[in-house]
């Protein structure tokens, strides 16, 4: 059996090491340049109607917690604190529908309206990226007041089929961060590849009153 004084003299020789490997551990997960989407299927199937239709992330679709450095890197341009705290209740964010889709999906946000009046204006800036952190797609940056509908084309993104992308978000205003989230989607070539299609393919239906956004987007102003 090790004396104390042994005992002691290891853990002070093995101090050093342990430490550096913590150091090294955060340094990666700060500057990890490959997304990670979890595990499972990654993504929050929905349907064409914006229900359930398969398995659920619950890490998609809702508030993050801090960003690592090559995540804030992506919106390096706004000028405040990406992990600052956020301002809950004030903006309500859908999933990303159909999901996985096999051409176009839709995606929006609202802002729960006060008494007698309309939300405060916000602003929404979100970027759809590779496992790589490349930016395939940019929506906005886009001012709105209720709510506000992005549809989004894979196709004309360039995604490829059966492969796995992360949608970034970011709302805020003059005084800074309101909420920041992410959501995982998938393109696939041929709606029957999802394993949780019932029936026929469905589509996108509905008449809009379309403002063209960037990068070969479309945004929607709901009132």
């Amino acid at each position: 059996m090790l004396s104390h004084h042994q005992s002691l003299s290891i853990r002070q020789r093995f101090l050093p090491i342990l430490l550096l490997a913590t150091l090294l551990g955060c340094c990666r997960s700060d500057s990890n340049p490959i997304a990670d989407f979890g595990e499972g299927e990654g993504i929050t199937y929905r349907t064409g109607n914006n229900l359930p239709g398969g398995p659920n992330d619950p890490t998609d679709w809702t508030s993050d917690g801090e960003w690592n450095k090559q995540e804030r890197a992506l919106f390096a341009d706004l000028n405040f604190d990406l992990n600052a705290p956020q301002q809950s209740g004030l903006v309500n964010v859908s999933p990303a529908y159909p999901n996985p889709t096999a051409g176009q999906a839709n995606w929006s946000l609202n802002a729960p309206r006060p008494t007698g009046g309309n939300a405060a204006p916000s602003s929404v800036r979100a970027l759809l990226v590779n496992r790589q952190h490349k930016i395939m797609r940019q929506l906005g940056p886009t001012d709105f007041v209720n709510g506000i509908l992005f549809s989004i084309d894979y196709i004309s993104a360039g995604l490829s089929p059966n492969e796995l992308y992360r949608l970034y978000y970011v709302v805020y205003n003059a005084s800074g961060l309101i909420y920041k989230g992410h959501g995982d989607v998938r393109y696939n070539r041929y709606p029957s590849l999802s394993p949780y299609r019932k029936g026929p393919a469905e589509c996108i239906g509905g008449t809009f009153s379309v403002i063209p956004a960037q990068g070969g987007a479309s945004a929607t102003h709901q009132t």
